[in-house]
């Protein structure tokens, strides 16, 4: 039986790379070699004698018999003693997409200051095995790297009649609109009759229509509406012989519109109200050649009838700059089975070129569990949802959870998924969520937990416990629910999991905060690693716009923190800021978005809130003459400093505080109030400042 077209890699990674050709030999010298018995062959692989020294890197490609070829590293000091070099480790496949390829790593090291020459392999052969190789590198001395440099053919026991598979040396792509371009560089390409972007582990794959080869390069391009993270390249034949390289992150970038501080989103039907969401950024295409990209936030929520309290299913809104939304009010509804009867709860992950929606379905007897949707384009009224709804994680499937639901009639609960990447494992993601608490029997208690996916599936969990915690007995809170995980950004990598209180009418008391000791993985559930447990209403030291607050959200785009919540009403977005460990949140006046005045049409904001800033610019609008009088006070009620009284205005004006009391000190870091008088109704901003 053949073995035909894998290849091996052989990196050489420790010297300088300056030659234009390779001689490749058996140690006897000679370019063939037999053998009956068993055998440890020596190959050796010299730089042209006019050129001096080895590549950094190349690719030992070989065709075999079932045997295969079979490289061994040679003791790790031995193989450091002299100047030519010599495998000192050998790394197995360390992906699905490595197996595939038959691909391995090899380091080789040498002593001396100057770069080596000769590099040696050590071959272990079974008698009778049959192959050939060949060596394929880049030439170092290309600035464009794309000429490939290539050795003589050796073979042993007559070698095999098969041609070499594809080799890619190297992998490069533009994504400068929709189209996904990737050219790669290497040898054998004619051969290759299919090529795709893919997770080294098999989760996701892009194939790419060829659209230019030869024997060295081979163009292809796709239809990506996304910018896609790091990954590898696979070429393959009708052999099915495979060669991977690696594939760059796309270094797509939009710049966010300016952002305000803080704004409510409400559903534009009175009659509905939002209730658990998903807060998510994209980057989308556009029909502007000039600006082939933008950048767009997402709240995809439950959407709960307000007379009845029924959610059967998700709203879609969308805005570039926080301020202007447009809404689908029926954008993903119940479809049968297990999410026959509710949809709630959605959380949003990108995984390759799809973002992933998982969601807790309830069916027609009020179980819940958790699945997910797909969408390749999460833009605005053009977002499709896949049709397949796949269930992915139950009760059943944890060790924690109860699946008869004895505190609800009989209904499992098991809800309100949250995803995210495993920050400890590339590849893998983590699923948070709320489910029916085993130690509380016929009590209705509910704790989080946490799973991870199983190797290349999104539809396969194995349970990693819950959350001691966040149970009754470390809470006293009887229902928790809508959990959100997140690091926090003072540098401490200290992990956040963030959690409400299903009665969210019990004002000061709705999300909680539990806090991991530093250096804490993530995933572990152990309580003695989360001694921390606060409310958001006294964290925020009493801050009234965490009254009602719950199901969370934080975002990150770019520099830019963003925490939302819904408060009863509708979803609150504002900005977070960081102070040391702690974090602080936008001023207080959560104005519905389109309708920012009070009852006299005035307005009153602070402009360009961010941290660091020397100063602070009070913006007060107002439709007729006013005098306005702006007051700062800090959180015990002292005032600091007056900045504007007994000057009458009409229109907008701008009122700079520079940071100083009254007597021209600099106030720290800390929380601050703003008092407007003289307009009607007086108004309150919070203004926390961080140096």
């Amino acid at each position: 039986m053949k073995r035909m077209g894998r290849m091996w890699l052989l990196p050489m990674m420790l010297f300088p790379s300056t030659s234009l050709a390779l001689q490749l030999h058996w140690s006897s010298g000679a370019d063939t070699l037999s053998f009956a018995s068993a055998t440890r062959c020596v190959l050796i692989l010299r730089a042209d004698p006019t050129e001096a020294v080895l590549p950094g890197e190349w690719r030992l490609a070989w065709v075999a018999d079932s045997a295969g070829v079979n490289v061994v590293a040679m003791d790790s000091l031995e193989s450091c003693i002299a100047d030519t070099a010599k495998a000192s480790a050998i790394d197995p496949p360390a992906t699905p997409a490595d197996s595939a390829a038959n691909q391995v790593t090899a380091h080789f090291c040498s002593t001396g200051e100057a770069a080596a020459t000769v590099a040696y392999f050590i071959l272990d052969q079974p008698g009778g095995s049959q192959g050939r190789l060949k060596v394929v590198a880049l030439d170092p001395t290309d600035p464009d790297s794309s000429r490939v440099i290539e050795s003589n053919e050796v073979t042993y026991n007559g070698g095999v009649d098969e041609s070499y598979g594809p080799t890619i040396l190297r992998a490069t792509s533009t994504h400068e609109t929709r189209e996904l371009r990737v050219t790669v560089v290497g040898s054998g390409l004619a051969s290759a009759n299919s090529l795709r972007v893919t997770a080294p582990d098999r989760l996701w794959s892009v194939p790419l229509g060829i659209i230019g080869r030869s024997d060295s390069t081979l163009t292809a391009a796709a239809d990506v509406p996304m910018p896609l993270p790091a990954a590898v390249v696979e070429a393959g034949s009708s052999a099915d012989m495979l060669s991977l390289a690696s594939f760059p992150a796309d270094q797509i970038t939009v710049a966010p519109a300016m952002l305000p501080d803080t704004v409510l989103f409400v559903d534009p039907d009175s009659n509905y109200f939002p209730k658990d969401f998903a807060f998510y950024y994209t980057t989308v295409p556009t029909s502007d050649p000039s600006h082939p990209w933008k950048g767009l936030f997402h709240l995809i929520y439950t959407r709960q009838h307000r007379p009845s309290g029924i959610a059967t299913s998700f709203g879609h809104a969308w805005s570039e700059n926080l301020r202007n939304w447009r809404v689908s009010t029926v954008a993903f509804s119940p479809n049968a089975g297990w999410d026959g009867r509710f949809v709630w709860a959605p959380s949003i992950v990108q995984v390759g070129n799809l973002h992933y929606m998982f969601y807790t379905g309830v069916d027609l007897d009020f179980n819940q569990r958790i699945g997910y949707a797909t969408t390749g384009l999460l833009d605005t009224t053009n977002t499709v949802w896949s049709a397949t709804r796949t269930l992915a994680y139950q009760a059943s499937n944890t060790g924690w959870a109860d699946s008869t639901g004895q505190g609800a009639g009989g209904a499992q609960q098991f809800r309100d998924p949250w995803v995210m990447p495993d920050p400890d494992s590339t590849g893998r993601f983590l699923l948070f969520n709320v489910g029916e608490d085993k130690n509380y029997g016929a009590d209705l208690r509910m704790v989080v937990g946490v799973a991870r996916n199983a190797p290349g599936t999104l539809s396969a969990w194995r349970d990693l416990g819950s959350y001691r915690a966040t149970d009754y007995g470390h809470t006293g809170v009887t229902s928790v629910e809508s959990p959100l995980v997140a690091r926090d950004s003072s540098g401490t990598g200290a992990w956040r999991i963030y959690f409400a209180n299903a009665w969210w009418t019990q004002a000061d008391n709705v999300t909680y905060l539990s806090t991991s000791e530093p250096g804490t993985a993530v995933w572990d559930t152990t309580a003695g690693k989360w001694p921390d447990l606060n409310n958001l209403y006294d964290y925020m030291g009493g801050n009234s716009n965490a009254i009602y607050w719950q199901a969370t959200e934080h975002l990150q785009v770019g520099k830019v923190h963003l925490f939302a919540a819904w408060n009863g009403t509708g979803i609150g977005i504002t900005r977070m800021y960081w102070n040391g460990s702690d974090f602080v949140i936008g001023y207080p006046d959560l104005t519905s978005v389109g309708d920012a005045t009070d009852g006299n049409g005035v307005r009153f904001y602070a402009a360009d809130l961010n941290p660091g800033a020397q100063s602070i610019r009070f913006v007060v609008e107002s439709p007729s003459r006013i005098t306005p009088r702006i007051v700062v006070y800090d959180v015990t009620g002292r005032k600091l400093r007056t900045l504007a009284e007994g000057q009458e205005i009409e229109g907008r004006r701008e009122v700079l505080w520079d940071r100083r009391d009254a007597r021209g000190a600099s106030v720290p870091t800390g929380i601050y109030f703003a008092r407007l008088t003289g307009t009607g109704a007086a108004r309150v901003l919070r203004v926390p400042l961080l140096r």
